[in-house]
């Protein structure tokens, strides 16, 4: 009998046992995974040193989150505008100052002078932790290294996606959480936009630069403004003017503009500023004749919408929705 219940004893035991072992892993798994996520954005907020391999497969240590960086190419300043960052210095500092999104973010930051060759005295006086470069800063590269660790980046890769740079830049300023939070709101604004404009389905865009009035681009394939308006996931999904392909078309004539045949056109520059350049354009008959024009469907966007970067995207993208909405 003695052994009877040593034996039920030891069962229970072992049952209570087995029931313990098969209980622990499924809670484990929900604190590892609770755990998991802490940790992450714990490594996101604190990961330094990190490397990172830039453009010319150098590769970077960055020791700590960088606090005082000069951008010698101008679509730096706007991808730190829209991590909520700005540079200690920059190139182009008066034209950046001049865009909508820009005004009032550079007032701190120094004059570093023209993109292709900055002020390397000014650059040393303001002490940067980074230089941000890119490949057209390749001869210099010596110069700017004696004066902090240069990062470089591939112009053409930043300017044909906006995304690649945002998420690029984050990653070296440590701020990959705020990247994706900006890249979500403007897709989530995309996607609804695209869907607002079915509409106008079929009816065709053209998106021309003009500076001075004088001298028209028509944008093709490979230009930011180019992808949102047209692109059927990564924006609006409109339809361009089928006369043009590929590339920019630049017209070496005023009278080369007859040839867009658009139901509707955004003249994009500073022409738009110019109320004088603008009145002349008006009084032209070769522009009266425009398809658009006899539709009363032209739009007018100053050169904040050209810079290819995350804030001249979302600028761009409200526009062309106003646009169509009081159209």
């Amino acid at each position: 009998m003695q052994q009877l219940k040593g034996l039920l004893v030891t069962l229970l035991l072992l049952v209570g046992i087995l029931a313990g072992c098969n209980e622990t892993p499924a809670d484990n798994k929900v604190s590892t995974k609770e755990d998991t996520s802490s940790a992450a954005n714990n490594i996101d907020a604190t990961e330094w040193p990190r490397t990172f391999k830039d453009a010319f497969d150098k590769e970077i240590v960055i020791e700590k989150q960088p606090e005082k960086l000069a951008s010698i190419w101008y679509f730096y300043p706007e991808i730190l505008a829209a991590l909520g960052e700005q540079p200690v210095a920059t190139t182009e500092k008066e034209y950046l100052s001049s865009l909508s999104y820009l005004k009032g973010k550079l007032d701190s930051a120094e004059e570093l002078g023209d993109k292709l060759s900055p002020n390397i005295e000014k650059i040393l006086s303001t002490e940067p932790d980074y230089i941000l470069a890119t490949e057209h800063h390749e001869e210099m590269y010596d110069s700017l290294e004696k004066i902090a660790p240069v990062i470089t980046l591939k112009s053409e890769d930043v300017y044909e996606d906006w995304q690649y740079g945002l998420r690029t830049v984050a990653e070296i300023i440590g701020k990959e959480e705020e990247a994706e939070k900006v890249i979500d709101k403007m897709m989530k604004e995309i996607t609804k936009g695209r869907d607002a404009l079915t509409s106008i389905e079929g009816e065709t865009v053209a998106l021309i630069l003009s500076w001075d009035g004088k001298t028209f681009n028509v944008l093709g394939e490979g230009n930011p403004v180019y992808t949102l308006a047209f692109d059927k996931e990564k924006g609006l999904g409109l339809t361009p003017d089928d006369t043009f392909k590929g590339a920019n078309n630049e017209f070496t004539s005023f009278e080369g503009i007859s040839t867009v045949q658009a139901d509707h056109i955004f003249l994009i520059g500073d022409i738009t500023k110019e109320e004088k350049l603008m009145s002349e354009l008006e009084g032209s008959n070769v522009w009266n004749d425009l398809n658009a024009v006899k539709k009363g469907n032209v739009y007018l966007m100053d050169s904040s919408a050209i810079t290819g970067g995350p804030l001249a995207t979302e600028y761009a993208l409200h526009h062309m929705l106003n646009a169509f909405s009081e159209s």
